[in-house]
């Protein structure tokens, strides 16, 4: 291994273990701006308002954002790929490329890989997504929690410790632990030690450590005896910790309120993101009164066997999105609600030698709603030939721009409220919504995947048939002839996938090559098939 390669691993162990350190601490309450306080062995984090938090929970446009947190560092290249480059792109990722038959085509100059297109086909094709290339900030750097504390703050200035959503509700609640609003201006799971809503007195975000907290809280309505709190003497500190125990449990009441009113109508994938927007599609369509939600998903720190991991997490957000927006359609509150993603950085150009990825620098960010009218893309992508010198993406779009624009155009917070809580001047960019806006007839495109193969192994023949809907069959085998001998199937299939075997259902044919016909939908499939003895 070369001295360089051998500085670059020491350097991301080093930082691996220091956000290690660094998140025990603040989950025990021992770093961080915030409080985090162990109930129950339940790490509850609770933070100081801020002018932001206080301005999102006096708006009462109905008008929510979620924000989707990528642990770890994105790799943009291997989400949304560059099929306008390809060859650049194969040439510096010879094994973990996405194949060009294994790419689903999102335009003919991006695509996204081939095992997301079910579920995000419908969402893509309904005009409810778009892609800002190449975001991230001037000397991005990257180590997982600077990184982290960047985006979440607005800016590199290590100086500044409180968070973008967090200055923008101290505005909105300065008397916050005393003077609570109905319901929590943000609400957080997992991520507890992101400072995104934390003001330079409290936390904004009702924050709970995962997504088990957040299921028992709407299944009991609590999340810790009351009674086990510190036997403190001092004022300040005893009265913060009332109003810490009186917010929590005054919001695991509304949450579990809000989630018990609402059932939801499609079935979420049983994962922890699933689970969690399952809960937070019944809040929402209870209009339970938060304005911003941000779910915590970790895993893309993927320097070694990227291909099944990448294809895992990616695969969860896609699911997860496209069933938490259908969730939503029926109560028309899927129009009102703007999903974003954003990870503290991207990933090297260059593959490395562990079939993986090491930290990089510009990333896309995915938006998702119908508030968006149209699906697209928004800004230039990053050029594959002209990198930095470390070898990684030129970012082309400050990501400050993208958190401005939400605030001013999806939230409709008074730009000087805006300016105080973004630490430089952001440029509005146009992200198909405005203040003023509506949004425009959509629908969830769910078009239909059919495919019919054969089969063959030791023990059988069989017809593999793979659907998206249900739907009646009718299977019957031919001869070269075309004289029938046998009819395999005449009945409905669930969707899924489904071998019909041959030779089960007709074990006396002989051996040969025969044609199965498949009816359905008054149309007609055939291919040929070769049986054997």
């Amino acid at each position: 291994m070369s001295m360089a390669k051998d500085l670059h691993n020491n350097c991301n162990r080093e930082d691996h273990d220091k956000w290690n350190r660094r998140s025990f601490l603040q989950t025990l309450g021992l770093g961080g701006a915030g409080a985090t306080l162990m109930m129950n062995g339940i790490p509850m984090a609770f933070g100081q308002p801020t002018p932001l938090s206080t301005a999102l929970s006096k708006n009462d446009s109905g008008r929510v954002l979620l924000i989707v947190r990528l642990q770890g560092g994105n790799d943009g290249l291997n989400t949304i790929v560059p099929i306008y480059d390809y060859d650049s792109y194969a040439n510096v990722r010879p094994t973990l490329r996405h194949e060009m038959a294994n790419i689903y085509k999102l335009s003919n100059d991006f695509g996204v890989p081939k095992y997301l297109r079910e579920s995000m086909e419908p969402i893509w094709e309904g005009g409810c997504m778009k892609v800002v290339h190449g975001t991230g900030y001037e000397n991005q750097n990257l180590s997982h929690f600077t990184g982290t504390d960047n985006m979440s703050r607005g800016t590199d200035d290590d100086l500044v410790e409180t968070g973008v959503y967090g200055r923008y509700f101290e505005s909105i609640y300065p008397d916050y632990l005393l003077n609570l609003p109905d319901a929590p201006p943000a609400v957080q799971i997992g991520g507890v030690g992101d400072i995104i809503f934390t003001g330079t007195e409290s936390n904004f975000a009702f924050t709970i450590a995962n997504t088990r907290q957040l299921e028992r809280i709407t299944s009991s309505g609590n999340l810790f005896d009351a009674a086990d709190v510190p036997d403190c003497t001092r004022g300040s500190q005893l009265q913060f910790v009332r109003g810490v125990l009186n917010a929590t449990l005054k919001y695991s009441g509304v949450i579990k309120e809000a989630a018990d009113s609402q059932t939801n109508t499609v079935t979420f994938p049983d994962t922890n993101l699933g689970r969690a927007l399952s809960i937070i599609s019944r809040t929402i369509q209870a209009r339970m009164g938060t304005s911003v939600y941000m779910v915590n998903l970790n895993g893309f720190d993927t320097h070694a066997n990227q291909p099944e991991r990448h294809q895992e997490l990616l695969t969860n957000i896609s699911e997860s999105i496209s069933a938490f927006y259908r969730d939503l359609e029926p109560s028309g509150r899927d129009r009102d609600v703007l999903a974003m993603t954003f990870s503290e950085f991207g990933r090297r150009v260059r593959e490395n030698g562990s079939n993986g990825t090491d930290h990089g620098t510009a990333a896309p960010m995915l938006l998702f709603g119908p508030a968006l009218n149209g699906s697209g893309f928004v800004g230039e992508h990053p050029s594959l030939s002209n990198l930095t010198r470390g070898g990684n993406l030129k970012y082309t779009q400050d990501y400050i721009n993208v958190y401005g624009t939400i605030l001013q155009e999806w939230l409709c917070i008074d730009s000087n409220v805006i300016n105080q809580s973004i630490p430089r001047p952001y440029t509005a960019i146009d992200l198909g919504f405005s203040c003023t806006s509506t949004v425009v007839n959509h629908d969830y495109i769910i078009r239909e995947n059919f495919e019919h193969i054969p089969i063959y192994d030791q023990e059988r023949v069989s017809i593999r048939i793979n659907n998206n809907f249900q739907d009646s069959y009718k299977i019957t085998l031919y001869n070269m002839l075309g004289q029938q001998v046998g009819v395999l199937l005449d009945d409905a299939l669930e969707p899924g996938q489904h071998d019909i075997s041959i030779s089960d259902q007709l074990p006396q044919l002989g051996t040969g090559i025969y044609i199965y016909n498949i009816k359905k939908n008054n149309r007609n499939y055939s291919k040929k098939i070769i049986v054997g003895r």
